[in-house]
């Protein structure tokens, strides 16, 4: 049993669940690899707390990434939900904006996806706010109780609220929220305005929907999380990753379960935020990398793009979340052939059991694990971290199944085929976040990490022309190291604006200032106090007759319009290459970021082994079978240069460095890598 006092971050991914603990009794980072549990998550969590020794009652502070919400909707396995809403408006779910939300605009074979709630359980009530927040009719109680009734009887478990105008004024959604709560005791209800007091009828109603869907999954696994933890003596806060980038408590998450999607890879981004700063890097891509997908955002001035309309599977969710793009790409995803007879890699994957073939646990489809052990990036004779061997008969096996099917002689080609075909779907996630949003990945370093993030990232910069790479610190474990360094964050929104020419600042910082006292009072109840919030706020603003905002920094020093009106321009002209100064400009939303600043261990070098940094020398595959180097990352200390080809290995993670790139320890330990053309 290890004393101490610990930080914990624990990621929960599709494969396997990442623990990070910091001791503070003498700045030790321990860290573990377990396999998840696919619906069990829980037990992944004690797997991982029991892999340090670490005792419950050692631990100080514990953040942990889940994605309980993300899998629940992915796999239809939410809730039976209800939905009241204003007479008339019952299939504003199932309209949408009459665009596909899925699927490329010529397949033919193309369905709507179902919506989540059934219309016999969407029901109306006769009440109406116009669209300047007046109260035309109050929500009758006698039509709650009868609507209350037929929920009951169609056995709801939760249920969702959002009426028309509400972001207006949810005087009457309030009002209705409040008596379903009472008629319907023990059943979830979730407001619309409550999570998105924000335009947009469709967005708000599928936020909330989900919101509602989620919520008794949610719920039921902090529950059993929360005992299962008590049991083992941890009396510390929990805390749950959000979408937002922050970390919000059990109680919260509970409440706001569309806040939490995307939470173990929003924990990747916190840590590469922590990386870039100690290597004075002010632009990144993040390619995050695991045994199921592969998440890839990008940081612009040492910030990561936030995003407030998103779409999560087919469905809108108009919650702050990081801008991170996700694609079923990592090294459990199944190598498949197509009707056509060509390669496809994923979404499918071997996950935690059984795993990739190699892991000899019973797999039998080839994987990318496997293909990277065929072309000798992975080891055979060493244990990787959770203590797995490798099996390469396993593996080839499974390529040579599939090798005989399509006619081809060479495994070890094959293999290779797939890999680059993996590196084309990985470089195409990251054109998303970047050529795609006005931006060439060739003027930021690519940060890679991930249990396979590092073994890919060189390929994908060459296969994008990116000079420069960094490899952090417990690659493996970055997820787990952001969320424990993740401060406590809460969003708010008004929609509160108008045009330029017919507002006034005072009006604006009084709106600002109602905000802010809202969001100061949520931190100081999470137990953060008012020495360490932070209070940001941007305007979403848009030239008369857009439809599209971008967000701009307002600052409390603006006496007047001018200096936000010009940022607004430039922000404008720097987006889409002009700017238009003859029109106004308008105020559509103002949006606070709220931060509570939790304490941050200064995590410094590890302790570097006393050894020979080679291992080994083996042949690897770099389109021809090259003798290559293989060294222990634990042994390589700063200054200790790299070149390629090459292989690190380290646990948790494995870099695979190819001919013409070099790479450099840093003072942290972090690997910068650059192409040595």
């Amino acid at each position: 049993m290890t004393a101490g006092s610990y930080l914990v971050g624990i990621d929960v991914g599709g494969t396997f669940t990442d623990v990070l603990a910091y001791d503070r009794s003498d700045g030790r980072i321990l860290q573990a690899k377990v396999p998840s549990f696919p619906g069990e998550q829980w037990r992944g969590v004690l797997d991982a707390l029991a892999a340090l020794g670490i005792d419950g009652s050692a631990v100080s502070a514990f953040v942990h990434g889940t994605t309980i919400a993300t899998n629940a909707l992915l796999e239809r396995k939410g809730a039976r939900t209800g939905l009241v809403t204003t007479e008339g408006f019952r299939d504003v779910l199932e309209i949408g904006k009459t665009r596909r939300l899925t699927g490329g605009l010529f397949d033919a074979a193309w369905v709507r996806p179902r919506p989540i709630v059934e219309r016999e359980l969407r029901l109306e009530v006769p009440e109406r706010v116009a669209a300047d927040g007046s109260v035309l009719r109050a929500v009758s109680q006698d039509d709650l109780a009868q609507v209350a009734d037929v929920l009951r009887n169609a056995g709801i478990e939760t249920v969702a609220v959002c009426f028309l105008n509400s972001y207006r004024n949810d005087e009457n959604e309030a009002a209705a929220v409040e008596a379903l709560r009472a008629l319907l005791p023990g059943i979830p209800v979730s407001q619309s305005t409550a999570l998105v007091p924000e335009r947009g009828e469709f967005e708000r109603t599928s936020t909330c929907v989900l919101n509602a869907y989620l919520t008794p999954v949610m719920s039921g696994y902090l529950d059993t999380l929360t005992a299962a933890l008590s049991g083992r003596g941890l009396s510390a806060e929990v805390n749950i990753m959000g979408s937002n980038g922050g970390a919000m408590t059990i109680a919260s998450a509970a409440k706001r379960v569309a806040g939490t999607f995307l939470s173990g890879p929003v924990g990747g981004v916190t840590g590469v935020c922590h990386v870039i700063s100690a290597l004075e890097i002010d632009d990144c891509i993040t390619f995050d990398m695991g045994g199921t997908s592969t998440d890839v955002a990008l940081i612009h001035g040492r910030e990561p793009r936030m995003s407030h309309d998103n779409q999560i599977d087919a469905y809108p969710l108009q919650m702050p979340q990081l801008d991170i793009h996700t694609i079923g790409a990592g090294g459990g995803s199944i190598v498949h052939v197509l009707q056509d007879g060509t390669l496809e890699i994923g979404p499918k994957s071997a996950g935690a059991a059984p795993g990739p073939a190699c892991y000899g646990r019973g797999g039998i489809e080839p994987t990318i694990s496997d293909a990277n052990l065929l072309l000798g990036r992975l080891p055979t004779d060493r244990a990787l971290s959770g203590g797995l061997i490798l099996d390469r008969d396993c593996a080839e096996a499974a390529f040579q199944t599939m090798a005989d099917a399509l006619g081809v002689d060479d495994v070890v080609v094959l293999a290779d085929s797939a890999l680059r075909i993996a590196v084309a779907k990985m470089a195409g996630a990251v054109r998303e976040v970047s050529v795609h949003r006005g931006f060439d990945p060739r003027d930021f370093a690519l940060v890679g990490f991930g249990g396979a993030g590092p073994m890919h990232v060189f390929l994908v910069a060459d296969e994008l022309a990116i000079p420069n790479v960094v490899i952090p610190r417990f690659p493996g474990h970055l997820s787990a190291l952001g969320q424990m360094l993740a401060d406590m964050r809460c969003d708010f929104v008004s929609a509160w604006g108008g045009r330029l020419s017919s507002l006034s600042v005072a009006a604006l910082n009084a709106e600002i200032d109602t905000l802010i006292r809202r969001a100061s009072a949520a931190l100081t109840a999470d137990g953060i106090p008012a020495e360490r919030h932070r209070h940001t706020v941007n305007l979403d603003m848009r030239y008369v007759g857009q439809s599209f905002t971008l967000p701009t920094l307002w600052s409390d020093d603006y006496a007047d319009w001018m200096p936000l009106r010009a940022a607004f321009d430039a922000r404008h002209a720097e987006t889409f290459g002009y700017e238009d100064q003859a029109n106004d400009a308008e105020i559509v939303n103002i949006r606070l970021v709220s931060i509570g600043d939790v304490e941050k261990p200064a995590i410094g070098m590890a302790d570097i082994a006393d050894d020979d940094p080679v291992l080994e020398r083996r042949p690897v595959w770099f389109g021809d079978w090259v003798e290559c180097p293989v060294y222990r990352r634990d042994a390589m200390p700063p200054g200790f240069t790299v070149i390629g080809p090459a292989i690190v290995e380290e646990a948790g993670g494995t870099s695979v460095v190819p001919p013409l790139w070099r790479c450099e320890v840093a003072a942290d330990g972090a690997l910068v890598c650059a192409r040595d053309d």
